[in-house]
């Protein structure tokens, strides 16, 4: 039976990479991309570690079923591959769509069993569609409400600041966070950076940027002077950050700034590798 689960689960593999490919072929004119392999590779390795357990489990499950088997079998895989959104999220669609291909191959591939027919036929096909709209609902919900929450970040950077932004969040040193109603607030400083003990706000992005001039007067600064870059993280021996980034600049071409200040200027100019490397020397 294992043999019979790996060849289902290359199968579904070429199925779902077809499906991409046609899906190229019909938006960007594409005949081949690289793309397509890893979607193979990283499909072909889903099923295998996760899809063929799955199937194995339904069929110990379902084995004494007779006129209900397909609908809980389709639940099980379904269900299952929407349970992935706990531990991949973004990606969790795509599992989910993966395990109803699946679980249609590994049905196709057994036609010659004995399968239900008339009144029993259209109950089991009207419960295998309950069975996979059930789990797609519930996957719409989580991902609306993830989608839903937003990052409320107010950032108050120096009048006449051109070039990249960056946050330095969960930093222990920093000062008590700042709020401005529903907003968190971070003030930029002339170098072009703000510390936090915060961690990156995650959500729908609805940040507000103003300059700041030395009286404390601000200027909303207009959408399209800012340039968001991403988060990511840094550590090296003794310390682990992530970081927010953006550039900021209106009269400049903001693709070409400079990209400073770097995570390491701010830990110097913040004491952290200096401490570090006193610690080891």
């Amino acid at each position: 039976m294992l043999l019979s689960k790996l060849k289902t689960a290359l199968y579904s593999s070429i199925v779902f990479t077809f499906g991409f490919w046609l899906l190229l072929l019909f938006t960007e004119g594409e005949m081949f991309s690289f793309v397509l392999i890893m979607i193979f590779l990283y499909c072909l390795f889903g099923n295998v570690i996760y899809g063929v357990p799955v199937s194995l489990l339904s069929e110990f499950i379902t084995n004494r079923f007779i006129r209900w088997r397909l609908p809980a079998a389709a639940f099980i895989h379904t269900m299952l591959g929407a349970v992935t959104y706990f531990f991949i999220k973004g990606f969790a669609f795509f599992a989910l769509l993966s395990a109803v291909l699946f679980f249609l191959v590994d049905e196709l591939r057994k036609w010659d069993r004995v399968m239900p027919a008339g009144k029993i036929a259209a109950l089991n096909a009207a419960a295998i569609l309950l069975a996979g709209l059930l789990p797609m609902g519930l996957l719409w919900i989580l991902q609306k409400a993830e989608v839903e929450a937003k990052t409320n970040d107010l950032y108050l950077i120096p009048q006449g600041y051109a070039g990249q932004v960056m946050i330095l969040h969960e930093f222990g040193q920093a000062q008590e966070p700042e709020t401005e109603g529903e907003y968190d607030v971070f003030r930029i400083n002339e170098k072009g950076y703000a510390v936090t003990a915060l961690p990156q706000s995650e959500g729908l992005i609805e940040d507000l940027y103003y300059y700041v001039d030395e009286k404390g007067n601000r200027e909303e600064i207009p959408e399209h002077c800012i340039k968001l870059r991403g988060a990511g993280s840094t550590m090296g021996d003794g310390y682990e950050y992530s970081y927010t980034r953006f550039t900021v600049g209106c009269q400049e071409d903001i693709d070409d700034l400079q990209d400073r200040p770097s995570v390491e200027e701010i830990l110097y100019d913040e004491g952290v590798l200096d401490k570090i490397n006193q610690t080891f020397d």
